[in-house]
């Protein structure tokens, strides 16, 4: 917010956290606080004298422009790098007396709090975890902290029905405070103007000068810099417009005494100016019902589109029998569907005529709608089919774009594609822009399902504009729920989230639970694609509970959307549980599109434990798709050919699921056909290059989890190389705080092999691991056979000689009887690696007439290991990725039980590569030091370099940085101790002590500004 040396001033009313604030950036402890008093000046003075160079002047009271030039100009009187911050509930004039350029005035906006604010107050105090409560309160409060404090409070002891409103919250200990604090601190004119504005929305200086406040202006400008009037919430394309915190609102009509002031006035105002739904509200409040049932005829579609259907239900309830005439019936079953009131909608809709035969287009496309949003894709064809479409009209438009809507749940593409097209024609035709651009949003949507991507975005360009003139949120909220689809299918996932959670603001301001529920299941499918899986559980519970509440069975996506989530986590059985219960509901709807994948990862989780049901599952997908929905279908069935050893077929399908997936622009969907395709082939080349290409996919999705899956697997193959496996070794590391598996089938996915059986430990006591279970030293017959692999293994797979290797065996003993013995040993050493001689002799050791090498292709070797985990590390830091270097460092530290050879400190053989291992060892410690450090962990910090200098007491760079370290951790106790340590080690040896600045604590240089 604020560039230092800060000139900072924070304005807002009582109760909006300027003193915390202040507290967190300038804590008492290096700040000198004025917190009262009557002569700020001679405050500012004696700080000066004194040299302090951080000045806090909180509560200052309202001051005119020549009492605030007077405090500047003493600040002025600091040095340039004092910090000074001011703090006032009323607004200072300080541009008008001083530098403007050397302040930043913070003000409400950057002091309130957010819904996830008020959402984690309410689980710490009241233990709830209610999305829709916290909202609720934000509203209520637009998150000014002391009055969320007592919402909160108010739950706590009341339960959620007490934050229910602002009404409900506007009581007790919140309307003393806001009487007391807040209003009474206000001039008597402002105060009158809050009272008179009330809940009015937007609050403009020509609506208060109707109502008259003549200096409105002036009024408004205070109670905007105050915080008493809000903006928003800011949602892009939408009026941005001003109202008075609603329980503030509250609170000022109750105290007034009377309703808000001079309603006929207000509703003359909006009549003139708009909005109508204001217009509509202010005709009743002056008993106009007349007037208010002429705005709903004129505006009803306008005002339930601008997001108010709540206003619509509310109105049509008050207003007296006559007035119900036939428009204001149907406007009332629409605001009933928007609202997600779907049985109360379908029997409004059934009072219309909706349950005869033959239905009018306006009635038919308005009933079909409450089929298609329960996710009843027959039931809303068979209500659409009985719709008159006779003649061009907007009706007649609108029931043909919702009938390719209802094709396309279905999983009928062409028939959706052909009448969206059809819709267009006729919108254009008639020339409504609701059904013009309903009818282009609906053609985009089939074009994506059905791959063209292009086509797609053409006729979303020309519905959002549309949407935008006309004010439509609802439309608003479709248009980006569909390009958060197209997101999604081209795997965007951070475009995709951010997207999506445009759409819950735009679904919000419209009003609509459905759609809010649809934003929910789309935010969670790219925070799960994201590897931030609890919180996309959350979204995917709060998504379901959103349509269960209004009894939509199109909960099953967001379903399916757990399902996916548990299978590519690992965890099987959770998955089956919620691919099963998909299955049962969609298969009553015909809602392909959650049917099929449903089916098809149903088959994949059960294919570790039945495969002949999981081919039943994988069957039944294949029938249920269509062309544009066979890829989940395709997999699941390439999967279940591979476990029945089927490679050929298994290939074939992957190839065929690719090239669908290529189709739809469904990269997801390609980076699971590579990794079938990679599974599927025996030649070592392809293979990699597949799971290559799969991981470089997720990866530039973001899919950081799912890129890491493939990174393990690739490190599990034969042909893996030393890069391949320090990979894997950072995609462990990003399973395990995912807490996610590499493998999500059960008994191996088949892209993978297990790594080489054998597993040589030479890092501290030398031992030899067969299938995981050690050698017993029974197994080796002779210690000279032990002795001939560890020096092989000390080689690092290099040729030895075999006149060296009987010197090195045998130094004493004679060369024609040691070449046979050394032939034995062999052949020992070769038994021990493989007792049941699965593999050709030379398979572990390679030997030929003049010399013998282990084959670390198919050896494990922990040191080797080490070393190329340490060498990996270092050049993430040379290339300054600090956290994949600490992975890697970390897990190189694991592998390092003591020296190489610990066993053997005396065996010449062993002395180089003990050296170079202890060597990587003190290198990886300072490395894993300065990656400690970068990650704010400076205690790990301190903890790596004690290790290196146990080892090496007399490592100069390695004090230094650890004394450094603790004096910037404020250690300085430690600090001496470790400089007294340094010094005294250096003068020990011959070196010069180390200077004392070294325990200076250095100083931050100030940012320009």
């Amino acid at each position: 917010m604020v560039s230092g040396p800060s000139r900072r001033i924070v304005v807002g009313a009582a109760g909006y956290g300027k003193t915390t604030l202040l507290r967190g950036l300038c804590p008492p402890a290096r700040a000198r606080w004025w917190q009262g008093g009557d002569d700020p000046c001679g405050f500012v003075r004696g700080a000066a004298a004194d040299d302090v160079r951080c000045l806090v002047l909180d509560d200052l009271p309202q001051m005119s422009v020549s009492e605030l030039r007077e405090l500047l100009i003493a600040i002025e009187g600091l040095p340039d790098d004092t910090e000074v911050s001011l703090a006032s509930r009323r607004p200072l004039p300080w541009r008008h007396a001083g530098r403007p350029g050397r302040w930043t005035e913070l003000g409400p906006a950057d002091l309130a709090g957010t819904v996830d604010d008020v959402a984690a107050l309410l689980a710490e105090e009241g233990g709830l975890t209610d999305p829709d409560l916290a909202a609720a309160l934000h509203t209520a409060t637009r998150g000014w902290p002391a009055l969320v404090d007592f919402a909160v409070e108010a739950v706590r002891l009341g339960g959620p029905a007490a934050g229910g409103s602002a009404k409900a919250l506007a009581v007790g200990g919140l309307n003393e405070y806001v009487r007391t604090e807040v209003l009474g601190g206000l001039p008597d004119a402002a105060r009158r103007l809050v009272a008179d504005v009330g809940d009015r929305v937007p609050v403009t200086a020509g609506l208060c000068a109707a109502l008259g406040h003549h200096d409105a202006e002036d009024l408004i400008a205070l109670l905007r810099r105050t915080g008493l009037l809000v903006r928003g919430p800011v949602v892009p394309g939408l009026p941005d417009d001003d109202h008075v915190v609603p329980v503030i609102a509250q609170v000022a009509a109750t105290e007034r005494g009377e309703p808000e002031g001079r309603p006929d006035a207000a509703a003359a105002w909006y009549d003139r100016h708009g909005p109508p739904g204001a217009a509509a509200r202010e005709h009743l409040r002056a008993g106009n019902h007349a007037g208010a049932a002429r705005v709903l005829r004129e505006h009803g579609d306008r005002i339930i589109a601008a997001g108010q259907a709540a206003l619509v239900t509310e109105l049509f309830a008050v207003l007296p029998e006559p007035e119900h005439d036939h428009r204001l019936m149907l406007l009332h079953a629409d605001a009933l569907r928007t609202a997600g009131d779907l049985e109360a909608a379908a029997r409004a809709y059934d009072e219309l005529g909706a349950g005869r035969s033959e239905l009018g287009a306006g009635l038919a496309w308005r009933a079909g709608r409450v089929a298609y949003q329960r996710g009843d894709a027959r039931g809303a064809l068979d209500v659409f089919a009985r719709g008159d479409e006779r003649g061009d009209t907007a009706d007649t438009a609108l029931l043909t774009a919702w009938r390719a809507h209802a094709f396309l749940l279905a999983g009928d593409t062409d028939s959706a594609v052909a009448e969206a097209r059809e819709a267009v024609r006729r919108a254009v035709r008639f020339g409504d822009d609701a059904a013009l651009a309903t009818a282009y949003l609906s053609v985009a949507l089939s074009l994506a399902v059905a791959g063209d991507a292009a086509g797609s975005e053409e006729h979303f360009a020309l519905a959002l504009p549309i949407a935008h003139r006309t004010g439509d949120v609802m439309l608003l909220t479709r248009i980006h729920t569909n390009r958060t689809f197209q997101h999604l299918q081209s795997a965007r996932y951070p475009a995709a989230l951010e997207s999506a959670r445009l759409c819950a603001a735009y679904a919000q301001a419209a009003g609509s639970p459905s759609l809010q529920a649809i934003a929910l299941g789309n935010e969670a499918d790219a925070l799960a694609m994201l590897g931030h899986y609890d919180e996309a559980v959350r979204r995917y519970r709060a998504a379901i509970g959103h349509y269960q509440r209004f009894g939509s069975r199109r909960f099953a996506g967001a379903v399916l959307g757990l399902a996916e989530l548990f299978r590519r986590r690992g965890w099987r059985e959770q998955a089956r549980a919620a691919y099963e219960q998909v299955v049962q509901v969609a298969s009553g709807t015909g809602n392909a599109h959650v049917l099929v994948p449903a089916l098809a990862g149903l088959a994949l989780v059960l294919l570790g434990d039945d495969v002949k049901t999981a081919a039943g599952h994988a069957d039944a997908a294949a029938d249920q798709a269509g062309p544009e929905l066979s890829g989940p279908a395709l997999l699941a069935q390439g999967w279940i050919a591979l476990s029945q050893g089927e490679a050929g077929r298994g290939a074939d399908l992957a190839t065929e699921a690719a090239r669908v997936a290529r189709a739809q622009g469904d990269r997801a969907g390609l980076a699971d056909a590579l990794e079938l395709r990679a599974a599927a082939e025996d030649d070592p080349g392809r293979a990699r290059a597949a799971l290559r290409e799969s991981r470089a996919i997720w990866a530039e999705a973001g899919a950081e989890v799912e890129a890491a899956r493939i990174a393990v697997l690739a490190s599990r193959t034969p042909w893996a190389g030393p890069d391949e496996r320090a990979d894997g070794v950072l995609g462990e590391q990003r399973l395990a705080a995912a807490d996610a598996l590499a493998d999500r089938i059960g008994g191996g996915s088949g892209a993978a092999v297990d790594r080489p059986p054998v597993v040589v430990r030479a890092l501290g006591r030398f031992e030899v691991e067969l299938a995981g279970q050690v050698v017993p030293a029974s197994s080796w017959q002779s210690r000279k056979a032990r002795d001939l692999l560890r020096i092989l293994v000390g080689r690092r797979g290099r040729p030895v000689p075999r006149s060296e290797l009987s010197e090195l065996l045998w130094p004493d003993g004679d060369a024609q009887r040691t070449g046979h013995r050394l032939s034995v040993l062999l052949n020992i050493v070769r038994g021990v690696l493989d007792p049941g001689k699965a593999h050709p002799a030379d398979h572990y050791l390679a030997a030929d007439q003049g010399s013998i090498a282990l084959n670390k292709a198919t050896t494990g070797v922990d040191v080797e290991d080490f070393l190329e985990q340490v060498a990996r590390g270092r050049r993430l830091v040379e290339q300054e990725a600090l956290p994949q270097a600490r992975l890697v460092l970390l897990a190189a530290d694991q592998l390092y039980r003591a020296d190489a050879f610990e066993d053997e400190p005396y065996a010449e053989w062993a002395g180089p590569l003990r050296e170079e291992a202890r060597a990587a060892y003190l290198a990886m410690l300072r490395m894993l030091a300065h990656t400690s450090r970068a990650a704010g962990q400076p205690g790990a910090a301190v903890g790596y370099l004690l290790r290196l200098l146990e080892r090496d007491p007399y490592d100069e760079r390695a004090y230094r940085s650890l004394v450094r370290t603790l004096v910037a951790g404020g250690q300085h106790g430690e600090a001496r101790r470790a400089f007294d340590r340094y010094a005294e080690a250096m003068r020990s040896i011959g070196v010069r002590p180390p200077d004392r600045d070294l325990l200076v604590p250095v100083r931050r240089a100030a940012a320009p500004r």
